[in-house]
């Protein structure tokens, strides 16, 4: 199976504000700025910024728009998350125990983030969460608790249940703000360091927002201009809370997906302050099919060498797919995020 271009149009749905949203201080965002630099023992990667110009038809016929890749799949733990775990559980470590809810990726960095910073540590993950990811998990030392159920609402609720019966704090991999923090704003940031200018666009896997949200932070952080919107997040169209939100004007907080999806880690809904800070920082969302998620998959490992999770690749579909029209021009940087994938649902893919 490889990725083929298609005249099919990508569902698109663009956000606009109708109020403003808080926004971190210049203090928070400093907070930030060099993580590697502030959490020295967690070995952190710097974000490699590469240029793709083999996608660059791919992504736009015309041959006017240029394609760059951050790599942020080769990070610790192997995706972007333990980012955010490292501020997030920093902010909270005082409470003495961690209780959090993840679809694999969070959970695995905030085990990581609490052997790193000395905090113990208990993950619910529904039971559909990949063997990769639960496997890290445990390696770090925390207390795993699988649901019994596919749905990562239900992990969280169980979570925050857990949180409040052992006196713990809950930390969210999407609706807390240090985790938005150290999840995307240090990632732009760093992505601001490797490009000479800033990207007219970047594309993002979108699930409560967190990410997409915090690089357009630092976008605008970095930019001193008049804000632009210039991120686009990317989901699957068996969870696509946010592009569903814009639509009605309100925030889905809970979705049952439409069946099984490669993309678990972007399942679930959207909280209503999650959803007000990401309408207020994003350009939008696009919507991928699960077969173009899975052909993104097959065609970074088999074309670029690039072992991606199923998350990752959603952000890799649009570029393969063919831009829409409002992306195209210029320089588009694609975010692909993790490589937490099982072997065999890689190796099913590409028999």
């Amino acid at each position: 199976m490889s990725a083929r271009p298609t005249s099919q149009a990508m569902r698109c749905v663009p956000a606009s504000a109708v109020a403003p949203a808080p926004r971190p201080d210049p203090a928070q965002l400093d907070s930030v700025r060099h993580l590697g630099q502030r959490f020295p023992e967690a070995k952190l990667r710097e974000v490699p910024v590469v240029r793709a110009g083999e996608l660059d038809t791919r992504a736009d016929p015309s041959g006017a728009t240029r394609v760059w890749l951050a790599l942020e799949a080769l990070q610790v733990t192997g995706s972007f998350k333990v980012r955010g775990a490292l501020v997030g559980l920093d902010a909270n470590r005082h409470r003495g125990h961690i209780v959090a809810a993840s679809a694999g990726n969070h959970g695995a960095a905030v085990s990581y983030a609490g052997s790193v910073l000395g905090v113990p540590v208990t993950v619910c993950v529904p039971r559909t969460a990949p063997r990769a990811k639960r496997d890290k998990i445990t390696q770090y030392g925390a207390e795993l608790v699988v649901v019994a159920s596919d749905n990562y609402d239900d992990a969280e609720a169980l979570a925050k249940e857990l949180a409040v019966s052992r006196g713990a704090a809950f930390v969210s991999p999407y609706d807390d703000v240090d985790v938005v923090l150290g999840n995307g704003v240090s990632l732009g940031f760093e992505i601001a360091r490797a490009m000479t200018a800033l990207p007219g666009h970047v594309l993002v896997p979108f699930g409560g927002g967190g990410l997409a949200t915090g690089l357009a932070w630092a976008m605008q952080a970095t930019s001193g201009d008049v804000f632009e919107r210039t991120v686009w997040g990317v989901q699957s169209e068996a969870s696509c809370a946010m592009a569903m939100s814009l639509e009605r004007g309100a925030a889905v907080e809970r979705l049952e997906t439409g069946g099984t999806t490669l993309a678990e880690g972007l399942e679930g809904g959207i909280s209503v302050d999650g959803f007000a800070r990401a309408r207020e920082a994003v350009a939008g969302v696009l919507v991928a099919t699960e077969a173009q998620i899975a052909a993104a998959m097959v065609h970074a490992h088999r074309g670029m060498g690039l072992v991606l999770e199923g998350s990752a690749a959603t952000a890799l579909v649009p570029v393969l797919f063919g831009l829409p029209e409002v992306l195209r021009g210029g320089d588009v940087l694609v975010v692909l995020t993790g490589r937490n994938v099982d072997p065999e649902r890689l190796d099913g893919l590409s028999a």
